[in-house]
């Protein structure tokens, strides 16, 4: 963020603290983009483009092959073309993929969109599809997986979590804490945004479901993510029972979206789990 907009939001947070939670709140759950990257669409553009009903209405979802379900979905500001290069990845081996654009993203309908209706929008294209082998989520979108399983409304067999958060609060904190916000704004954001979620932030913790999951877990983080930090992925992996993680060089947060180590990496803890 631009740093006058850091100082009218630190003044704001000051002077209007309530006004500032409040716009805080409404900011956090409307995307600005619907998607970040034209890489992919022609693999998009070969699968069967079909609708499911979300929380916000429909979404887009984008599916073709054979083999067992692999349901991919994307993180903030983003579409099903994030995911295409590990989509296509799979497909080209012997799997099923799902890609499922987010409500008020991609191709779906809404304007406002949070983590807990990313989940739901899951646990919609479960009950349509069936419950898939395999979940591979980036960002938000890995985050979104772990609480729709928590509440049961997706029960894969292994879960991939790129560049993936561990915990809401403390993805906040340490966004807003790197771009420059008070204390005080940060306090106030979070619980703006706990409003809107209608959820205390603590609910947001991988760590919180991740005992309580039976799911193979594989989390792959780059240690150049300036969205993510790489630690959000150690502590993660380090929540879920017999989790494996790698953390990989150089790697930032949208190029694990297309490196091709990581595409190796996925690939065979998916093919190593549907053989064990």
């Amino acid at each position: 963020m631009p740093a006058p907009a850091i100082l009218m939001a630190n003044t704001m947070a000051l002077l209007a603290p309530a006004r500032f939670r409040t716009e805080a709140g409404r900011r956090f759950v409307r995307p600005r983009v619907r998607q970040q990257s034209d890489t992919g669409r022609d693999f998009l553009e070969s699968l069967d483009a079909s609708w499911i009903e979300g929380p916000k209405g429909r979404q887009r979802l984008y599916s073709g092959g054979s083999g067992p379900l692999v349901l991919f979905q994307h993180g903030w500001e983003a579409d099903a073309a994030d995911l295409s290069s590990h989509a296509q990845c799979l497909f080209e081996t012997g799997w099923r993929v799902a890609i499922l654009d987010g409500p008020a993203h991609g191709a779906s309908e809404g304007h406002t969109a949070s983590i807990v209706e990313f989940a739901h929008g899951l646990g919609a294209a479960a009950a349509t599809l069936g419950q898939p082998f395999a979940m591979v989520g980036h960002s938000m979108g890995a985050a979104s997986g772990v609480v729709a399983m928590g509440e049961g409304l997706l029960t894969p067999k292994a879960f991939v979590g790129l560049a993936s958060p561990c915990t809401m609060a403390g993805n906040i904190e340490w966004q807003a804490s790197r771009f420059g916000m008070s204390a005080r704004a940060i306090a106030l954001l979070k619980e703006g945004v706990a409003y809107r979620l209608g959820e205390p932030l603590d609910r947001f913790d991988v760590t919180r479901d991740a005992p309580h999951l039976s799911a193979s877990a594989l989390f792959l983080h780059g240690d150049n993510d300036v969205i993510i930090p790489d630690s959000a992925g150690r502590e993660a992996a380090a929540g879920w029972p017999g989790a494996q993680l790698a953390i990989l060089p150089g790697i930032g947060h949208r190029g694990i979206l297309r490196d091709p180590e990581v595409l190796t990496r996925v690939s065979a803890f998916l093919e190593q789990t549907r053989g064990s």
